[in-house]
């Protein structure tokens, strides 16, 4: 009986330690045509678990990692990227002012919230963020549009990181989110 009880305490402790995953929900996502660009409206639900909240608090600064990548579908032969566009925002918490910041890596454009809800919805709907061309397009393909979402801790010294068992915790993978860019 004793073992048992050390082989639950073990089993609860290494799920405990690796389920700190971050962002959980369904995204999606959806495309349109404007002046000869594509743009997407993306919805990626984030909620930031407790020890994330703590370590942004601590001066830890997130990244949150857009990936998009435009495929041509071809049904009898090997699938064709037409394009990958990363887009990137940042996320910090100045302790003097108690507000978050998030900054768009590839505009340079800021947003400072008071409380972190702000900043989990702020970023859970990205709208018109521009994608491709409509000259780069093939009219008679098949566009597929695949955004992978990974949020991960920044700022964190070498030696922190090798000392610190919780680390892989704090950076977190959405899952695969896909839908069809129309011509």
């Amino acid at each position: 009986m004793l073992g048992f009880i050390k082989v639950f305490h073990v089993t609860i402790a290494f799920l405990a330690l690796t389920s700190g995953i971050v962002l959980k929900a369904e995204g999606s996502g959806s495309s349109y045509i404007d002046n000869g660009v594509y743009y997407s409206d993306i919805e990626i639900p984030i909620n930031f678990e407790k020890e994330q909240i703590k370590a942004l608090e601590a001066g830890i600064v997130f990244n949150l990692e857009l990936n998009l990548k435009i495929v041509d579908i071809r049904n009898w032969r090997l699938d064709r990227d037409v394009g990958e566009l990363t887009q990137i925002y940042s996320i910090e918490f100045n302790a003097f002012t108690r507000r978050y910041t998030v900054s768009n890596k590839n505009t340079g454009r800021q947003a400072s919230m008071a409380m972190i809800q702000e900043v989990s919805e702020y970023l859970s709907t990205i709208r018109r963020l521009p994608l491709v061309d409509d000259s780069l397009l093939e009219l008679d393909a098949n566009y597929t549009v695949i955004l992978d979402s990974r949020l991960r801790a920044e700022g964190m010294s070498q030696w922190m990181k090798t000392i610190s068992f919780w680390r892989e915790s704090l950076d977190s993978d959405l899952e695969q989110i896909q839908w069809q860019l129309f011509r």
